[in-house]
């Protein structure tokens, strides 16, 4: 009688295990790229969504809209660093830059998911009724830039949004500082 084996050897096994440590250590730092890549698209497209809106509303409504950072999502944190979300609100009374009156919140956005890094040159972005940004003051130095990077940046994962003064945001893909 003839007897057959079933299965594999040791060096079979150890040879495949081989190979897939291998790829897997190709594999996951391309994957964690891919990731902050996609998180700062996110957080990016997100903003750059709050802006078209504020914009947009402005030129509906004819009143200055804003755009601010916001931690609570009804008033404005009054700073540089927009991780905690965003808020567009119509600013047409009291404070500029600030809810107040008979202001009214018209969006919201909530923080960026995945830990990721948000500043801006201003604490508020301001456009009047024509759509064009609002600089009758002097905290803006034109242009107006959004910064957007993950924890632990490395490649080109990091964004820059300019907005000119007359009003529309364009995207520049960086390499991590």
């Amino acid at each position: 009688m003839r007897k057959t084996q079933h299965g594999y050897s040791l060096a079979e096994l150890l040879t495949a295990m081989a190979v897939v440590a291998i790829l897997a250590g190709i594999a996951i730092p391309s994957l964690r790229q891919f990731a902050a890549s996609s998180r700062t698209t996110a957080a990016t497209n997100s903003l750059v969504t709050a802006l078209a809106t504020a914009r947009s509303e402005a030129l509906r409504r004819s009143i200055p809209v804003s755009v601010c950072a916001s931690t609570d999502s009804l008033t404005c944190s009054n700073s540089t660093t927009w991780n905690t979300g965003w808020i567009v609100f119509t600013d047409g009374s009291g404070t500029a830059g600030q809810v107040d009156g008979s202001d009214v919140v018209l969006q919201a956005w909530d923080a960026p998911s995945g830990n990721m890094s948000v500043t801006s040159s201003t604490k508020y972005l301001r456009y009047d009724a024509r759509g064009m940004v609002w600089s009758q003051t002097t905290d803006y130095v034109f242009p107006v830039t959004f910064n957007t990077l993950p924890s632990g940046c490395n490649g080109n994962n990091q964004t820059k949004v300019s907005v000119t003064i007359g009003g529309s945001p364009q995207n520049t893909r960086l390499a991590c500082p």
